[in-house]
């Protein structure tokens, strides 16, 4: 399967986060998903999706794969790995206030995601079933050259915001961003280095068993790590770090139901 489409003009009113309505360039998007046959034991699967904002206001690039295992019908196998790049050149970053008078902050970012769903569905018998679901997932954006907003809903990009020129920000030692906005040298406003690295892994084993008909008890483990890593790593070596070298919460619940026939 193939598709498109053209969204000619577009206003989010949440863009900025209690600010004005802002408006977004216009889009060009297609799409494209592809797998082969389902009745076979081994499937596999691709989707693709694009699009693009006018100036190169912003882009959306997310690749899913897919491969399926299921010899029986007792027994489910399938890995999803998924890529997805989101790059943005107003991503919203914080409100400071200027003058007496509110300043929306956005800036460039380079934001990208990298995960992978597990699953494993295993019928014992029709009254005894194992499921397994794992996912870890990794989230890394990095922002750069920062500005704020001019006039949210003007036709030209460029005339929606204005770019911070040289002296008017910097970095301190501590990672803050000083902005300078009037260049008198003094120090008008600042905010917190908005980078982000965002691990987790989530996973859930669920044993089924309907002792009697009609009644059930449920075994479940589910474990959970959740971690924030140095923004300045790759997403695989990020996902080792924030997962692998972390402890993770494990939770374990049973549940048992009985049917009273009356």
């Amino acid at each position: 399967d193939i598709g498109g489409g053209h969204i000619p003009v577009q206003y989010v009113n949440a863009w900025l986060q209690g600010g004005p309505r802002f408006r977004l360039s216009r889009e060009d998007f297609v799409w494209f998903t592809a797998s082969t046959d389902r009745r076979k034991k081994i499937r596999f699967s691709a989707d693709v999706l694009y699009s693009g904002g006018k100036q190169n206001h912003f882009d959306v690039l997310e690749f899913t794969g897919g491969i399926t295992y299921q010899p029986s019908n007792a027994l489910f196998i399938s890995l999803s790995p998924q890529f997805a790049s989101y790059p943005h050149k107003t991503q919203y970053v914080t409100e400071v206030n200027y003058s007496g008078s509110p300043r929306y902050i956005t800036s460039e970012i380079d934001n990208k995601t990298l995960s992978a769903a597990f699953r494993i569905n295993y019928s014992i018998n029709p009254n005894l079933t194992i499921q397994y679901y794992g996912q870890p997932f990794i989230a890394r954006g990095r922002y750069s050259n920062f500005n704020y907003v001019t006039d949210p809903v003007a036709k030209n990009l460029g005339d929606r915001f204005h770019l911070f020129g040289p002296g008017q920000i910097r970095q301190s030692e501590e990672g803050n961003y000083n902005v300078d906005e009037d260049l008198d040298g003094a120090m008008d406003y600042s905010f917190e280095n908005p980078d982000f690295s965002l691990v987790e892994f989530r996973s859930n084993l669920v044993l089924r068993w309907e002792y009697v008909p009609g009644s059930e008890l449920y075994l479940v483990w589910s474990q959970n790590v959740s971690n924030l890593i140095d923004p300045s790593q790759a997403l695989l070596s990020g996902l080792e770090t924030g997962i692998f070298d972390q402890r993770p919460q494990n939770i374990f619940l049973m549940k048992l139901t009985y049917r009273l026939v009356l």
